[in-house]
């Protein structure tokens, strides 16, 4: 017999296709839920001022670059936008700390989870441990269909999060041992960190061939 996988990720997963359905449903998707008929501007911040939520510190905008811009590949998608995740573990006005990234496909549908530099989102970057902590609790409150699929990717997805935050540190201390002068979070050669492909269905599959 298969083993019983945990209620929340079961949970989580439901919520994700519903809620990305519920969208579907009204000839719409999360990437356009997010620009919230606004129109798009290249760098600019989906909603203007983010959404931050006084009571658990968890903030995220959608945002997206330049076609033309160069930037670091992303290896295994395609994205039209991604949606950056912070922490806010001392309230509004203390340090805010980047967990990760979802990419989004243009369906607005997740393809891609990844880390950034410092520089990239000009965070006060905190040590895997605790990040993974951060995003362990991460919450967003609002009754909204993006705040439910960034809730429900952080709980279907922990595992990979934890993961990524570890190969983040990873990449920082090689970069500093190849290059013992300079300040890796400040070395615009790196972006991307770490960086790992959705496959939502494979992952619905999964959880369904799991279940006893």
């Amino acid at each position: 017999m298969a083993a019983r996988l945990p209620a929340p990720r079961l949970a989580a997963a439901a919520h994700l296709v519903a809620s990305l359905r519920q969208l579907e449903q009204r000839a719409s998707n999360l990437a356009a839920d997010l620009l919230g008929g606004e129109p798009f501007i290249a760098l600019n911040h989906y909603p203007a001022n983010d959404v931050i939520d006084a009571a658990t510190g968890a903030q995220f905008y959608f945002h997206a670059h330049p076609a033309d811009e160069p930037r670091q590949h992303r290896p295994g998608w395609t994205e039209i936008g991604h949606i950056h995740t912070f922490i806010r573990p001392h309230g509004p006005r203390g340090p805010i700390h980047h967990l990760i990234a979802i990419a989004l496909d243009r369906f607005g549908r997740p393809v891609g989870l990844f880390t950034t530099n410092r520089w990239v989102t000009n965070e006060i970057m905190c040590p895997a441990l605790p990040a993974i902590r951060y995003a362990n609790r991460f919450h967003l409150t609002a009754n909204t269909p993006a705040a439910t699929c960034i809730n429900a990717i952080f709980t279907l997805y922990a595992n990979d999060i934890a993961r990524l935050l570890r190969k983040r540190d990873a990449t920082l201390q090689a970069h500093r041992r190849r290059n013992p002068t300079q300040d890796p979070l400040e070395a615009r050669s790196l972006e991307i960190l770490s960086a790992q492909p959705l496959h939502l269905n494979a992952t619905l599959a999964a959880l369904r061939a799991s279940l006893p």
